[in-house]
This record gives structure tokens, sequence and C-alpha cells, in this order.
């Protein structure tokens, strides 16, 4: 067996920042888009520091996968289109093998991320989410953050 001393230390610093999420005594010292976002194993693109930078690697859903559904998105809400949920499914091939990975559940997590860390406004998840617009496990993404369960 190789052993990976980076994936190790991935592993100890995400079971360490998610136990100061469900502590009672140190869950607000982290937001909680920055907690989901290493509970998800999304990088946390849109958070300052340096503690997840060295970790990158270890990351299941990647920088660049982030980097470009926030762009698409940006992109989209600044010409004031809000696209739904099928129509990023189809611009980013999710739902067959693409090139960038990104599948449904990609975009469900990343999604999750952006909404917790307060990016677009109501409009824009509305339509995201519009009715027969959207599978249904999407439905998480606007849903209020609760306890992670380590368990």
């Amino acid at each position: 067996m190789t052993k990976d001393l980076g994936k190790a230390l991935y592993n100890l610093q995400r079971f360490q920042i998610l136990q100061t999420k469900i502590s009672p005594q140190t869950q607000t010292l982290l937001p909680d888009h920055y907690a989901y976002a290493w509970y998800a194993e999304v990088f946390p693109l849109l958070t300052e520091g340096s503690l997840h930078q060295e970790l990158e690697p270890y990351f299941s859903i990647t920088r660049k996968q982030i980097e470009k559904i926030k762009k698409y998105a940006d992109d989209e809400w600044l010409k004031s289109k809000s696209p739904s949920f099928y129509d990023f499914e189809d611009h980013f091939g999710a739902r067959e093998s693409n090139k960038d990975g990104i599948t449904r559940e990609v975009l469900i997590k990343v999604f999750r991320y952006m909404y917790l860390k307060k990016l677009f406004d109501d409009t824009f998840w509305k339509k995201l989410l519009e009715n027969a617009k959207h599978p249904t496990e999407a439905s998480i993404i606007t849903s209020k953050f609760k306890e992670i369960a380590l368990f």
C-alpha cells in the first residue's frame, strides 16, 4: 500500500473542521459555507485563507470545476438570465460523460456551497429550482443549514 501523507493530512484537517462545527462550544467559529465545503469535499474557492490551499489536490470537487460553474452562473446572472438546474445540466453535459467531470452531484454540491456563501439573489435561486425544472435531490441546495453528522 502506498502511503500518501497529503491525503492523511487532508482527512485529519477535514475531521477537525467538522468536529469544530458540530461541537456546541465551537460551532460558531466556522461559517456554514466553509464547514459544508469540507463536508462535501468541495474546494472552498470562495473562502480566503491558506488552511485549505495546501490541501487543494485532495478535494473531490476541484477548483477548476467550481470556477467553470461559477463563471457560467455569474455570466448568466449579470445578463439578468437565470437558468434552471436542468439548463445548467445541459450546458455542462452533466447527464453524459464530460471531460470536466461536472455531474449532477457536483452541480448540487457546488450550488449548495454558493448558496450558503450567499452568492446571487433570490431570483437566481428561485429560477434554478423552479418547479419541474430540477431533480428532486437538488431541492437541498437552498435548505437551511443543519448540523453535520459525522457518523
